[in-house]
């Protein structure tokens, strides 16, 4: 994660979780978009692995990658879920390095606002340790 700029401290920066998890606890998940359908998709993209390592490092998951899972695993998909997946698999990849810039927004509303109070009770915490 990218520093604020200026910042000259040795302290590695926290990232999102871990500032959202200063103020609601150590168990804290954030909120995730609902979805209509499609959760078995979802899960399917978490228990495979959201993207596959390969010699130049992580990259999204593909069509060679996914039939290999399934013929591993058993499990049969369809065309669009497939497709589904690999875009699933796209986005993510490309999510996870957009968010290490430190003004990068949460992928939706629900959790910009969660991250908004967050970074607000972190700043309060420094303001009063360098206030005391």
């Amino acid at each position: 994660m990218e520093k604020a700029e200026g910042d000259k401290s040795k302290e590695p920066a926290r990232s999102r979780l871990q500032l959202l998890r200063i103020k609601g606890g150590e168990d804290f998940q954030p909120a995730m978009p609902p979805l209509d359908c499609g959760e078995h998709l979802v899960d399917l993209l978490w228990k495979w692995g959201p993207t596959m390592c390969t010699s130049m490092g992580d990259a999204p998951l593909t069509h060679q990658e996914l039939s290999h899972c399934q013929i591993n695993t058993g499990v049969e998909l369809s065309g669009w879920e497939a497709e589904t997946l690999v875009k699933l698999s796209r986005e993510y990849f490309g999510e996870s390095h957009r968010a290490t810039k430190r003004d990068c927004k949460p992928p939706f509303i629900q959790a910009a606002a969660q991250y908004a109070q967050a970074l607000r009770a972190e700043n309060r915490q420094r303001i009063r340790a360098f206030l005391d």
